[in-house]
């Protein structure tokens, strides 16, 4: 619980500050990739569900994912649509439109977390420590990343923090009166609706039951403790079934439609356990540990949080099981998984800036005694020397987002130079080529070539007029080396599009995402995308 003898902070106004940083960094630039709606691998899926729940049907058919992203986007596309009737546009969106509003939803989401965030860490260790926690997660790398994405990420985020902080708020009261009996249900019941909002999000988020679990606990020993006849199995039952509630409202066809929702399930726990494209990059419990939450939160602010962790069990133990049980029933899902996006493990970035910013506090606690300055002033020079690392990364990152995306460059290149009786291949398929929408050529699709046979089927002997191959430290970039022999020997390099410059090797990238922006190392990028060679036939054919 907070420092009794903490003296009130005024605090609004750097919160203001924290939350307005928080959102610069996730709001700019949320249009990046556009017009090429193809920038982040999986926008287009949730985006499109959402159009056809506006469209009149509310079932998804789709339980890949739970429903609540696509029902709080058709939400925010119909209120979109009516601004547009109130200013006399049209009131059809554009997909640009769409895209910019659906992403500007889960920006505004990641900002809230902020505020959210502040209010855990101050229930659990006062104010002050509750300020540098905020600024922490505004300035975490994955975080503000995921903040750009119209995906599912950072709203489960964002309703597994608020259920964890109405649990422990009560704590508080708790700590004040030294009664049970003072606690109100409104608290519980918040949370449990919270929480079945976060599992409704992404399945994962059922993770806050095992919080639940850990809250029961110390009410039924505060309970027995203090003799109280205050019925200590009511928290239980208000979590629990406000739970299943928020779950039910916002995926109600889990019960209508309930063999395809337990076939969308069954996927998701075979995916995880089997794993994404790309390399095999072990399991969960060690990958995730070792690269994920390192890269996350930045290596400084990591081994805080790891140091924090002793200090939080030791001095906020109720808080720190809540939320210690939590995390470990998430890492516990997704332990034994080889599918191991960094996204994954985003829930857990908020609590570990609580743990980071609790042992800060407590060195600028115990420095203060050794030298003149107060510990207030002690703690926002440890913070931010901290998290230098981590906001350069941010502001590195949303400075590269917003350049033109290579595949798109390559787009525009040859739609000036390919004519409609030419014909086109380009390797890097649905995730890595480039952006031709709109040319009018003949397009070979990936399929035809054969790398077994090094060969183009289907083609009477003959070779495409163009190559478009991509070069990436991705598997989506992987081109087979029969087809770049082949464009060294029939083709001449008309083009080159590079994403970055000479070698990258300490970039750290999501390497089984398509999404070609590493999380840090962004020294050698230019621009996002992969590094794009167009060759043009240089021999001609025979009829």
């Amino acid at each position: 619980m907070p420092n009794a003898e903490e003296r009130p902070c005024r605090y609004k106004p750097w919160l203001l500050i924290i939350v307005l940083l928080g959102a610069v960094l996730r709001f700019v630039p949320v249009w990046f990739g556009l017009p090429f709606d193809r920038a982040r691998p999986d926008e287009e899926t949730a985006i499109g569900h959402a159009v056809a729940v506006l469209g009149g049907d509310p079932n998804p058919h789709f339980f890949d994912w739970p429903s609540l992203t696509f029902y709080l986007f058709a939400a925010a596309f119909a209120v979109a649509s009516w601004i547009h009737r109130l200013l006399a546009l049209d009131p059809a969106l554009t997909v640009n439109e769409q895209y910019l509003v659906a992403r500007g939803c889960v920006a505004l989401a990641g900002t809230v977390t902020i505020v959210v965030l502040f209010d855990l860490a101050r229930s659990v260790a006062g104010e002050t420590t509750a300020l540098v926690a905020s600024f922490f997660l505004t300035v975490a790398t994955l975080h503000v990343r995921e903040s750009h994405f119209a995906m599912t990420d950072v709203l489960m985020t964002l309703f597994t923090t608020t259920s964890l902080a109405l649990l422990v708020r009560p704590l508080t009261t708790l700590t004040h009166t030294g009664s049970v009996q003072a606690i109100g249900i409104a608290s519980f019941v918040g949370a449990g609706f919270a929480g079945g909002l976060a599992a409704s999000t992404k399945y994962s988020g059922a993770a806050i039951l095992a919080a639940f679990a850990a809250s029961e606990y110390i009410w039924t020993r505060e309970a027995n403790r203090m003799a109280s006849r205050v019925r200590i199995w009511t928290p239980a039952l208000a979590l629990v079934v406000s739970f299943a509630c928020g779950f039910v409202a916002a995926t109600p066809f889990a019960l209508i439609d309930y063999r395809l929702f337990s076939s969308g399930l069954v996927f998701d726990v075979t995916h995880l356990s089997t794993g994404h494209a790309g390399p095999d990059l072990g399991r969960g419990w060690s990958y995730h540990l070792e690269r994920s939450l390192p890269t996350a939160l930045g290596l400084p602010v990591f081994a805080a949080a790891m140091l924090g962790a002793i200090r939080m069990a030791t001095t906020y133990a109720r808080a720190a099981l809540i939320i210690g049980v939590f995390c470990a029933a998430l890492y516990t899902l997704l332990a034994p998984g080889r599918t191991v996006f960094f996204r994954y493990v985003l829930p857990i970035v908020p609590l570990a800036c609580v743990s980071a910013a609790v042992v800060v506090q407590y060195a600028a606690d115990q420095l203060a005694r050794r030298v003149r300055v107060s510990s207030r002033t002690l703690v926002v020079v440890l913070a931010f020397a901290v998290s230098v690392p981590t906001l350069v990364n941010s502001v590195w990152m949303d400075v590269l987002l917003e350049k033109t995306d290579t595949r798109v460059l390559a787009g525009r290149w040859l739609a000036a130079r390919v004519k409609p009786e030419e014909s086109l291949y380009d390797a890097g398929g649905a995730y890595a080529g480039a952006s031709l929408v709109g040319l009018s050529m003949h397009r070979w699709t990936v399929e035809t070539f054969d790398p077994t046979r090094n060969a183009f089927t289907n083609s009477s002997g003959r070779l495409p007029d163009w190559l478009v191959l991509p070069e990436s430290p991705l598997v989506y970039g992987t081109v087979p080396m029969d087809l770049r022999r082949l464009s060294a020997e029939k083709y001449e390099l008309a083009q080159t599009i590079p994403a970055t410059r000479l070698q990258n090797d300490a970039s750290v990238y999501d390497l089984q995402d398509a999404f070609f922006l590493p999380m840090s190392g962004f020294a050698t990028v230019i621009r996002p995308g992969p590094t794009i060679r167009i060759y043009r036939r240089s021999r001609p054919q025979a009829p």
